[in-house]
Protein backbone atom coordinates (compact mmCIF):
# COMPACT_ATOMS: atom_id res chain seq x y z
CA UNK A 1 0.00 0.00 0.00
CA UNK A 2 2.92 2.53 1.03
CA UNK A 3 4.60 1.47 -2.19
CA UNK A 4 1.14 2.56 -4.44
CA UNK A 5 0.62 5.51 -2.54
CA UNK A 6 3.79 6.65 -3.21
CA UNK A 7 3.65 5.61 -7.30
CA UNK A 8 0.61 7.79 -7.12
CA UNK A 9 2.21 10.90 -5.97
CA UNK A 10 5.40 10.46 -8.57
CA UNK A 11 2.43 9.98 -11.21
CA UNK A 12 0.84 13.48 -10.17
CA UNK A 13 3.89 14.90 -10.33
CA UNK A 14 5.04 13.82 -13.43
CA UNK A 15 1.72 14.73 -15.29
CA UNK A 16 1.93 18.07 -13.33
CA UNK A 17 5.26 18.86 -15.38
CA UNK A 18 4.03 17.17 -18.41
CA UNK A 19 0.91 18.60 -18.92
CA UNK A 20 1.59 22.38 -17.37
CA UNK A 21 0.24 25.10 -18.98
CA UNK A 22 3.26 27.42 -20.40
CA UNK A 23 3.85 30.41 -23.15
CA UNK A 24 6.42 31.17 -25.37
CA UNK A 25 7.25 34.35 -27.50
CA UNK A 26 9.38 33.76 -31.15
CA UNK A 27 9.59 36.36 -33.80
CA UNK A 28 9.97 35.43 -37.60
CA UNK A 29 13.91 36.68 -38.18
CA UNK A 30 15.71 38.97 -35.43
CA UNK A 31 17.16 41.05 -38.65
CA UNK A 32 14.18 42.57 -40.48
CA UNK A 33 15.15 44.57 -43.14
CA UNK A 34 14.28 47.45 -43.82
CA UNK A 35 10.36 48.21 -44.55
CA UNK A 36 9.62 44.66 -44.13
CA UNK A 37 7.05 43.05 -42.26
CA UNK A 38 8.17 41.48 -38.61
CA UNK A 39 6.18 38.57 -37.29
CA UNK A 40 5.64 37.92 -33.54
CA UNK A 41 4.29 34.35 -32.54
CA UNK A 42 2.36 33.98 -29.02
CA UNK A 43 2.32 30.52 -28.73
CA UNK A 44 0.07 29.71 -25.57
CA UNK A 45 -0.26 25.63 -23.72
CA UNK A 46 -3.57 25.22 -22.23
CA UNK A 47 -7.38 24.91 -22.35
CA UNK A 48 -8.50 28.37 -21.64
CA UNK A 49 -5.93 31.08 -23.21
CA UNK A 50 -7.02 34.86 -23.26
CA UNK A 51 -3.96 36.98 -25.34
CA UNK A 52 -3.38 41.06 -24.93
CA UNK A 53 -4.74 43.22 -26.99
CA UNK A 54 -1.57 44.61 -29.38
CA UNK A 55 -2.26 47.39 -31.27
CA UNK A 56 1.40 48.70 -31.69
CA UNK A 57 4.84 47.29 -30.48
CA UNK A 58 7.20 50.31 -29.41
CA UNK A 59 6.03 52.69 -32.03
CA UNK A 60 5.57 49.84 -34.75
CA UNK A 61 1.97 49.55 -35.82
CA UNK A 62 0.51 46.16 -36.10
CA UNK A 63 -0.69 45.53 -39.63
CA UNK A 64 -2.71 41.98 -39.05
CA UNK A 65 -3.03 39.37 -36.90
CA UNK A 66 -4.26 35.42 -36.98
CA UNK A 67 -4.78 32.74 -34.59
CA UNK A 68 -3.39 29.51 -35.30
CA UNK A 69 -4.62 26.33 -33.30
CA UNK A 70 -3.62 22.90 -33.32
CA UNK A 71 -2.99 19.72 -30.63
CA UNK A 72 -0.01 18.14 -28.72
CA UNK A 73 -0.65 14.13 -27.73
CA UNK A 74 0.97 12.99 -24.90
CA UNK A 75 1.46 9.33 -23.89
CA UNK A 76 2.64 8.30 -20.46
CA UNK A 77 1.60 4.85 -18.41
CA UNK A 78 -0.86 3.74 -20.93
CA UNK A 79 -3.00 7.71 -20.55
CA UNK A 80 -3.18 9.64 -23.39
CA UNK A 81 -3.81 13.48 -22.50
CA UNK A 82 -4.19 15.92 -25.99
CA UNK A 83 -2.90 19.65 -24.62
CA UNK A 84 -4.26 22.09 -26.78
CA UNK A 85 -2.14 25.09 -28.29
CA UNK A 86 -3.15 28.56 -29.39
CA UNK A 87 -0.52 30.62 -31.15
CA UNK A 88 -1.24 34.72 -32.07
CA UNK A 89 0.56 35.68 -34.70
CA UNK A 90 1.18 39.38 -35.33
CA UNK A 91 2.84 41.18 -38.08
CA UNK A 92 4.33 44.54 -37.69
CA UNK A 93 6.51 47.19 -39.34
CA UNK A 94 9.53 48.21 -36.96
CA UNK A 95 10.81 51.26 -38.54
CA UNK A 96 13.79 51.28 -35.73
CA UNK A 97 15.65 48.54 -33.71
CA UNK A 98 13.39 47.90 -31.08
CA UNK A 99 13.01 45.58 -28.04
CA UNK A 100 9.39 43.76 -28.02
CA UNK A 101 8.13 43.78 -24.62
CA UNK A 102 7.46 40.83 -22.16
CA UNK A 103 3.20 40.07 -22.62
CA UNK A 104 0.99 38.26 -19.92
CA UNK A 105 -1.07 35.76 -21.06
CA UNK A 106 -4.17 34.23 -18.91
CA UNK A 107 -3.84 30.31 -19.36
CA UNK A 108 -6.50 28.37 -17.59
CA UNK A 109 -6.74 31.48 -15.29
CA UNK A 110 -3.25 31.35 -14.51
CA UNK A 111 -1.22 34.59 -15.36
CA UNK A 112 2.24 33.87 -17.67
CA UNK A 113 4.95 36.00 -19.02
CA UNK A 114 6.91 36.03 -22.44
CA UNK A 115 9.99 36.71 -22.67
CA UNK A 116 11.24 39.67 -24.01
CA UNK A 117 12.83 40.24 -27.56
CA UNK A 118 15.53 42.33 -29.40
CA UNK A 119 14.53 43.05 -33.36
CA UNK A 120 17.35 44.70 -35.11
CA UNK A 121 16.14 46.81 -38.63
CA UNK A 122 19.19 46.81 -41.50
CA UNK A 123 19.41 47.86 -44.77
CA UNK A 124 19.30 45.90 -47.87
CA UNK A 125 22.43 45.47 -49.58
CA UNK A 126 20.94 43.64 -52.85
CA UNK A 127 21.67 45.51 -55.98
CA UNK A 128 18.97 48.21 -57.16
CA UNK A 129 17.36 47.10 -60.59
CA UNK A 130 18.12 49.33 -63.99
CA UNK A 131 14.71 50.77 -64.79
CA UNK A 132 14.53 48.47 -67.74
CA UNK A 133 15.79 45.12 -65.84
CA UNK A 134 13.47 42.63 -65.29
CA UNK A 135 15.85 40.70 -63.06
CA UNK A 136 18.92 40.74 -61.69
CA UNK A 137 21.16 37.86 -60.64
CA UNK A 138 24.14 38.83 -58.50
CA UNK A 139 27.07 37.55 -56.35
CA UNK A 140 28.87 39.90 -54.12
CA UNK A 141 31.37 39.71 -51.81
CA UNK A 142 33.66 42.19 -49.41
CA UNK A 143 36.25 40.34 -49.96
CA UNK A 144 38.05 39.05 -53.43
CA UNK A 145 41.70 38.39 -51.50
CA UNK A 146 41.74 36.20 -48.51
CA UNK A 147 44.69 34.10 -46.90
CA UNK A 148 44.54 30.68 -46.88
CA UNK A 149 42.41 29.04 -43.79
CA UNK A 150 40.53 32.63 -43.85
CA UNK A 151 36.80 32.64 -43.82
CA UNK A 152 34.87 35.29 -45.33
CA UNK A 153 31.21 36.17 -46.66
CA UNK A 154 29.74 35.49 -50.04
CA UNK A 155 26.27 36.78 -50.92
CA UNK A 156 23.89 35.71 -53.68
CA UNK A 157 20.91 38.38 -54.54
CA UNK A 158 17.84 37.23 -56.99
CA UNK A 159 15.79 40.04 -57.49
CA UNK A 160 12.66 39.90 -60.09
CA UNK A 161 10.98 42.91 -61.38
CA UNK A 162 7.60 43.65 -60.18
CA UNK A 163 6.64 43.62 -64.02
CA UNK A 164 6.64 39.94 -64.23
CA UNK A 165 3.31 38.73 -63.99
CA UNK A 166 3.07 35.46 -62.00
CA UNK A 167 6.65 35.18 -61.25
CA UNK A 168 8.10 32.01 -59.98
CA UNK A 169 11.14 30.09 -59.58
CA UNK A 170 12.30 26.88 -59.54
CA UNK A 171 15.36 24.68 -60.32
CA UNK A 172 17.97 26.28 -58.23
CA UNK A 173 21.19 25.74 -58.06
CA UNK A 174 24.29 26.99 -55.49
CA UNK A 175 27.48 28.53 -57.10
CA UNK A 176 29.85 26.19 -57.72
CA UNK A 177 32.46 26.57 -54.57
CA UNK A 178 34.79 23.37 -54.74
CA UNK A 179 38.20 25.33 -54.23
CA UNK A 180 36.42 26.19 -50.62
CA UNK A 181 35.29 24.98 -47.98
CA UNK A 182 31.90 26.09 -47.67
CA UNK A 183 28.33 26.37 -45.88
CA UNK A 184 25.23 28.29 -45.95
CA UNK A 185 24.32 31.16 -43.42
CA UNK A 186 21.09 30.49 -42.02
CA UNK A 187 18.20 30.08 -44.32
CA UNK A 188 17.18 32.16 -47.30
CA UNK A 189 15.44 35.77 -46.90
CA UNK A 190 12.52 36.76 -48.89
CA UNK A 191 11.55 40.51 -48.99
CA UNK A 192 10.29 43.30 -51.21
CA UNK A 193 12.65 46.45 -52.19
CA UNK A 194 11.14 49.34 -54.20
CA UNK A 195 8.05 47.19 -55.15
CA UNK A 196 10.07 44.27 -56.10
CA UNK A 197 11.02 40.79 -54.55
CA UNK A 198 14.39 39.81 -53.38
CA UNK A 199 15.78 36.59 -52.59
CA UNK A 200 18.84 36.72 -50.46
CA UNK A 201 20.99 34.08 -49.71
CA UNK A 202 24.60 33.97 -47.39
CA UNK A 203 27.29 31.46 -47.90
CA UNK A 204 30.34 30.91 -45.18
CA UNK A 205 33.53 30.30 -47.66
CA UNK A 206 36.61 29.22 -46.02
CA UNK A 207 39.75 28.85 -48.32
CA UNK A 208 41.44 25.53 -48.65
CA UNK A 209 44.45 26.68 -50.02
CA UNK A 210 46.76 29.37 -51.85
CA UNK A 211 46.02 30.31 -55.95
CA UNK A 212 43.81 32.13 -58.49
CA UNK A 213 39.97 30.75 -57.88
CA UNK A 214 36.82 31.09 -59.58
CA UNK A 215 33.46 30.55 -57.77
CA UNK A 216 30.87 29.84 -60.26
CA UNK A 217 27.81 31.21 -61.14
CA UNK A 218 24.52 30.04 -59.27
CA UNK A 219 21.25 29.07 -61.72
CA UNK A 220 17.64 28.91 -61.98
CA UNK A 221 14.66 28.95 -63.99
CA UNK A 222 12.78 31.76 -63.89
CA UNK A 223 8.69 31.65 -64.78
CA UNK A 224 6.82 34.08 -66.26
CA UNK A 225 2.82 33.73 -67.14
CA UNK A 226 2.13 33.68 -70.79
CA UNK A 227 -0.96 36.32 -71.19
CA UNK A 228 -1.44 34.04 -75.01
CA UNK A 229 -2.13 30.94 -73.66
CA UNK A 230 -4.40 29.38 -71.00
CA UNK A 231 -4.65 25.39 -69.66
CA UNK A 232 -8.13 23.33 -69.44
CA UNK A 233 -9.20 25.38 -66.38
CA UNK A 234 -8.27 29.01 -67.75
CA UNK A 235 -5.21 29.34 -65.88
CA UNK A 236 -1.94 31.07 -67.73
CA UNK A 237 1.06 29.01 -68.95
CA UNK A 238 4.09 29.46 -67.46
CA UNK A 239 7.30 30.22 -70.01
CA UNK A 240 10.61 29.28 -68.51
CA UNK A 241 14.11 31.35 -68.61
CA UNK A 242 17.46 29.65 -67.72
CA UNK A 243 19.06 32.31 -65.62
CA UNK A 244 22.62 32.40 -64.07
CA UNK A 245 24.27 34.90 -61.93
CA UNK A 246 27.89 36.20 -62.46
CA UNK A 247 30.79 34.38 -61.06
CA UNK A 248 33.61 35.36 -58.58
CA UNK A 249 37.30 35.83 -58.52
CA UNK A 250 39.05 35.07 -55.53
CA UNK A 251 43.22 35.16 -54.78
CA UNK A 252 44.72 33.55 -51.57
CA UNK A 253 47.87 34.30 -50.23
CA UNK A 254 49.53 31.68 -48.37
CA UNK A 255 49.19 32.54 -44.51
CA UNK A 256 52.11 34.32 -43.64
CA UNK A 257 52.20 32.20 -40.09
CA UNK A 258 50.96 29.08 -39.51
CA UNK A 259 48.07 28.76 -36.90
CA UNK A 260 45.09 26.77 -35.16
CA UNK A 261 42.42 30.14 -35.83
CA UNK A 262 42.85 33.43 -37.87
CA UNK A 263 40.90 36.35 -36.76
CA UNK A 264 40.33 38.08 -33.39
CA UNK A 265 39.45 36.16 -30.53
CA UNK A 266 39.35 36.22 -27.16
CA UNK A 267 39.30 33.02 -24.53
CA UNK A 268 37.09 32.67 -21.31
CA UNK A 269 37.61 29.06 -19.45
CA UNK A 270 36.30 28.37 -15.66
CA UNK A 271 36.30 25.85 -13.32
CA UNK A 272 32.36 25.35 -11.20
CA UNK A 273 34.80 23.70 -8.17
CA UNK A 274 38.10 22.86 -7.65
CA UNK A 275 37.19 21.16 -4.47
CA UNK A 276 34.66 17.94 -5.13
CA UNK A 277 33.61 14.98 -3.39
CA UNK A 278 34.55 11.12 -4.34
CA UNK A 279 32.74 10.31 -7.81
CA UNK A 280 31.22 14.01 -7.93
CA UNK A 281 32.11 16.25 -11.15
CA UNK A 282 34.07 18.92 -11.90
CA UNK A 283 32.47 21.05 -14.51
CA UNK A 284 34.90 22.83 -17.03
CA UNK A 285 33.15 25.07 -19.31
CA UNK A 286 34.95 27.19 -22.16
CA UNK A 287 34.28 29.90 -24.52
CA UNK A 288 35.94 31.52 -27.62
CA UNK A 289 34.60 34.71 -29.41
CA UNK A 290 35.32 36.91 -32.12
CA UNK A 291 36.04 38.05 -35.22
CA UNK A 292 36.30 35.51 -37.25
CA UNK A 293 35.23 31.78 -38.19
CA UNK A 294 35.03 28.79 -35.79
CA UNK A 295 32.27 26.90 -37.45
CA UNK A 296 35.39 24.19 -38.58
CA UNK A 297 37.19 24.54 -35.17
CA UNK A 298 38.13 21.14 -33.09
CA UNK A 299 38.52 21.43 -29.74
CA UNK A 300 41.39 19.01 -28.45
CA UNK A 301 40.12 16.27 -26.14
CA UNK A 302 41.42 16.21 -22.96
CA UNK A 303 42.86 13.17 -21.44
CA UNK A 304 43.62 12.75 -17.41
CA UNK A 305 44.95 9.24 -16.17
CA UNK A 306 42.35 8.04 -13.71
CA UNK A 307 39.90 10.51 -14.28
CA UNK A 308 36.40 10.00 -16.50
CA UNK A 309 35.57 12.87 -18.48
CA UNK A 310 32.04 13.63 -20.85
CA UNK A 311 31.94 16.48 -23.08
CA UNK A 312 29.16 17.84 -24.71
CA UNK A 313 28.89 18.59 -28.26
CA UNK A 314 29.76 22.27 -28.97
CA UNK A 315 27.92 24.38 -29.38
CA UNK A 316 29.23 27.41 -32.42
CA UNK A 317 27.26 30.47 -33.08
CA UNK A 318 27.91 32.91 -36.54
CA UNK A 319 26.53 35.73 -37.56
CA UNK A 320 27.23 38.74 -40.19
CA UNK A 321 27.30 42.35 -39.67
CA UNK A 322 29.28 44.52 -42.33
CA UNK A 323 30.14 41.80 -44.46
CA UNK A 324 32.13 39.88 -41.38
CA UNK A 325 32.15 36.97 -40.41
CA UNK A 326 31.67 37.12 -35.80
CA UNK A 327 31.70 33.70 -34.35
CA UNK A 328 30.97 31.75 -30.71
CA UNK A 329 32.34 28.63 -29.52
CA UNK A 330 31.34 26.98 -26.45
CA UNK A 331 31.92 23.40 -24.88
CA UNK A 332 31.98 21.67 -21.26
CA UNK A 333 33.29 19.03 -19.97
CA UNK A 334 32.60 17.12 -16.62
CA UNK A 335 35.60 15.44 -15.06
CA UNK A 336 34.64 13.13 -12.45
CA UNK A 337 37.46 10.87 -10.10
CA UNK A 338 38.44 9.41 -6.65
CA UNK A 339 41.55 10.69 -6.55
CA UNK A 340 43.11 14.33 -6.17
CA UNK A 341 43.83 15.41 -9.74
CA UNK A 342 44.96 18.50 -12.03
CA UNK A 343 43.66 19.80 -15.19
CA UNK A 344 46.50 20.20 -17.84
CA UNK A 345 46.92 24.17 -19.46
CA UNK A 346 46.22 24.00 -23.21
CA UNK A 347 46.62 26.69 -26.22
CA UNK A 348 45.86 27.62 -29.08
CA UNK A 349 47.31 30.38 -31.83
CA UNK A 350 45.23 32.62 -33.41
CA UNK A 351 47.36 34.55 -36.51
CA UNK A 352 45.38 38.26 -36.25
CA UNK A 353 44.94 39.15 -39.81
CA UNK A 354 44.48 43.29 -38.02
CA UNK A 355 47.79 43.48 -36.19
CA UNK A 356 49.65 40.80 -38.61
CA UNK A 357 50.57 39.55 -35.69
CA UNK A 358 50.84 35.39 -33.89
CA UNK A 359 48.73 35.31 -30.92
CA UNK A 360 48.02 33.01 -28.19
CA UNK A 361 45.05 31.98 -26.58
CA UNK A 362 45.47 29.57 -22.99
CA UNK A 363 43.38 27.89 -20.81
CA UNK A 364 45.53 27.63 -17.22
CA UNK A 365 45.70 24.16 -15.04
CA UNK A 366 43.81 23.77 -12.62
CA UNK A 367 44.66 21.42 -9.42
CA UNK A 368 41.23 19.57 -8.06
CA UNK A 369 41.00 18.16 -4.38
CA UNK A 370 38.81 15.16 -4.31
CA UNK A 371 37.91 14.34 -0.82
CA UNK A 372 38.07 10.93 -0.07
CA UNK A 373 41.06 10.69 -1.86
CA UNK A 374 42.36 6.88 -1.25
CA UNK A 375 45.81 7.85 -2.22
CA UNK A 376 45.97 10.48 -0.12
CA UNK A 377 44.81 8.41 3.01
CA UNK A 378 47.58 5.50 2.08
CA UNK A 379 49.87 8.57 1.55
CA UNK A 380 49.15 9.72 5.27
CA UNK A 381 50.45 6.01 6.64
CA UNK A 382 53.94 5.80 7.44
CA UNK A 383 56.47 3.85 4.97
CA UNK A 384 57.11 0.35 5.95
CA UNK A 385 54.20 0.31 8.67
CA UNK A 386 50.68 -2.41 8.11
CA UNK A 387 48.45 -2.99 10.82
CA UNK A 388 49.06 -6.04 13.07
CA UNK A 389 45.96 -7.86 12.02
CA UNK A 390 46.59 -7.23 8.16
CA UNK A 391 50.19 -8.96 8.84
CA UNK A 392 48.75 -11.84 10.45
CA UNK A 393 45.86 -12.12 8.03
CA UNK A 394 48.71 -12.11 5.00
CA UNK A 395 50.57 -14.98 7.21
CA UNK A 396 47.52 -16.90 7.79
CA UNK A 397 46.02 -16.78 4.21
CA UNK A 398 49.75 -17.65 2.71
CA UNK A 399 50.96 -20.19 4.62
CA UNK A 400 49.61 -23.57 3.65
CA UNK A 401 49.95 -26.91 6.13
CA UNK A 402 51.39 -29.68 4.70
CA UNK A 403 47.49 -31.74 5.01
CA UNK A 404 46.57 -28.45 2.63
CA UNK A 405 49.17 -29.12 0.39
CA UNK A 406 48.26 -32.30 -0.07
CA UNK A 407 45.39 -32.33 -0.94
CA UNK A 408 46.06 -29.76 -3.55
CA UNK A 409 48.47 -32.35 -5.00
CA UNK A 410 46.15 -34.89 -5.02
CA UNK A 411 44.68 -35.88 -8.37
CA UNK A 412 40.73 -34.81 -9.33
CA UNK A 413 38.46 -38.25 -8.89
CA UNK A 414 36.48 -38.96 -12.38
CA UNK A 415 32.63 -39.36 -10.30
CA UNK A 416 33.32 -35.01 -9.60
CA UNK A 417 33.97 -34.27 -13.05
CA UNK A 418 30.59 -36.14 -13.35
CA UNK A 419 28.97 -34.40 -10.70
CA UNK A 420 29.92 -30.91 -12.20
CA UNK A 421 29.19 -31.70 -15.64
CA UNK A 422 25.77 -32.44 -14.88
CA UNK A 423 25.68 -29.43 -12.31
CA UNK A 424 26.31 -27.28 -15.21
CA UNK A 425 23.66 -28.44 -17.75
CA UNK A 426 21.35 -28.14 -14.60
CA UNK A 427 22.26 -24.24 -13.68
CA UNK A 428 22.02 -24.00 -17.95
CA UNK A 429 19.05 -25.41 -18.07
CA UNK A 430 17.63 -23.12 -15.16
CA UNK A 431 18.90 -19.96 -16.46
CA UNK A 432 17.04 -20.79 -20.31
CA UNK A 433 13.90 -21.23 -18.04
CA UNK A 434 14.39 -17.92 -16.34
CA UNK A 435 15.44 -16.08 -19.81
CA UNK A 436 12.04 -17.46 -21.08
CA UNK A 437 9.57 -16.39 -18.19
CA UNK A 438 11.25 -13.26 -18.29
CA UNK A 439 9.78 -12.90 -21.88
CA UNK A 440 10.03 -9.33 -23.66
CA UNK A 441 10.24 -7.35 -20.51
CA UNK A 442 12.49 -4.43 -21.16
CA UNK A 443 15.98 -5.43 -20.13
CA UNK A 444 18.55 -2.48 -18.24
CA UNK A 445 21.17 -1.27 -20.57
CA UNK A 446 24.82 -1.39 -19.57
CA UNK A 447 26.20 1.28 -16.89
CA UNK A 448 27.67 3.76 -19.37
CA UNK A 449 24.17 4.02 -21.04
CA UNK A 450 22.45 4.62 -17.32
CA UNK A 451 24.88 6.93 -16.93
CA UNK A 452 24.08 8.76 -20.08
CA UNK A 453 20.37 8.66 -19.49
CA UNK A 454 20.66 9.72 -15.16
CA UNK A 455 23.71 12.49 -15.37
CA UNK A 456 21.69 15.23 -16.79
CA UNK A 457 19.80 14.44 -13.38
CA UNK A 458 21.72 14.74 -10.94
CA UNK A 459 20.70 17.58 -9.37
CA UNK A 460 17.16 17.22 -9.70
CA UNK A 461 17.08 13.36 -7.42
CA UNK A 462 18.94 12.77 -4.26
CA UNK A 463 18.47 9.28 -5.40
CA UNK A 464 19.51 9.72 -8.72
CA UNK A 465 22.60 11.54 -7.33
CA UNK A 466 23.88 8.39 -5.64
CA UNK A 467 22.92 6.26 -7.82
CA UNK A 468 25.40 7.79 -10.45
CA UNK A 469 27.89 8.28 -8.24
CA UNK A 470 27.81 4.00 -7.45
CA UNK A 471 27.83 3.38 -11.02
CA UNK A 472 31.00 5.66 -11.39
CA UNK A 473 32.34 4.01 -8.43
CA UNK A 474 31.98 1.01 -10.44
CA UNK A 475 32.94 2.23 -13.60
CA UNK A 476 36.64 2.90 -11.90
CA UNK A 477 36.68 -0.06 -10.55
CA UNK A 478 35.25 -0.49 -7.32
CA UNK A 479 33.70 -4.13 -7.41
CA UNK A 480 32.92 -3.43 -3.42
CA UNK A 481 30.08 -1.02 -4.49
CA UNK A 482 26.58 -2.91 -4.86
CA UNK A 483 24.37 -1.31 -6.98
CA UNK A 484 20.48 -2.22 -6.69
CA UNK A 485 19.31 -3.70 -10.55
CA UNK A 486 15.88 -2.88 -9.69
CA UNK A 487 16.53 0.47 -8.59
CA UNK A 488 18.65 1.22 -11.47
CA UNK A 489 15.64 0.48 -13.52
CA UNK A 490 13.02 2.07 -11.75
CA UNK A 491 15.52 5.54 -12.16
CA UNK A 492 16.02 5.32 -15.68
CA UNK A 493 12.98 5.04 -16.77
CA UNK A 494 11.62 7.83 -14.75
CA UNK A 495 14.30 9.83 -16.51
CA UNK A 496 12.76 8.78 -19.63
CA UNK A 497 9.91 10.96 -19.00
CA UNK A 498 11.24 13.77 -17.39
Amino acid sequence: MKKLFILTIIWHLLSAVLYAASVEAKVSDTEVIEGNIAELHIRAEGDEVEFPQISEIEGATVVGTSMQNSQNMSYLNGEIKINKITTKVIGFIPKNDLTIPSYAVMIDGKTYQTEPISIKVVASKAPQLKADARYSFELKSEKTEVMAGESFVVNLYLSISDRIEGAKLSDFADPQMQDFYSKKLGEPKQYRQNGNIVVEKQYLLTAKHEGNFTIGAATAKLGEADLGRRDFFGRYATEWYDISSNTLMVKVKPQPRKSDLIGEFTLNATVDATKVEVNKPANLMIRIEGKGNLEDFEFPPYVIDGVTIFSDDAKVESRVENGEIYSSYTKSFAMISDRDFTIPAKSFTVYNPKTSQLEKLEIASYDVRVDGDINALVAAVPTGTVPSKVESSIEKNTSLSESEKTRQSQPIAWWMLALSFIGGMMVMYLLLKWLESRGNQPQISGNDEALRLLYPHINEDPEIEEMVRKLYGRKNGDKSIAVDKKVLKRLMEKVRYM
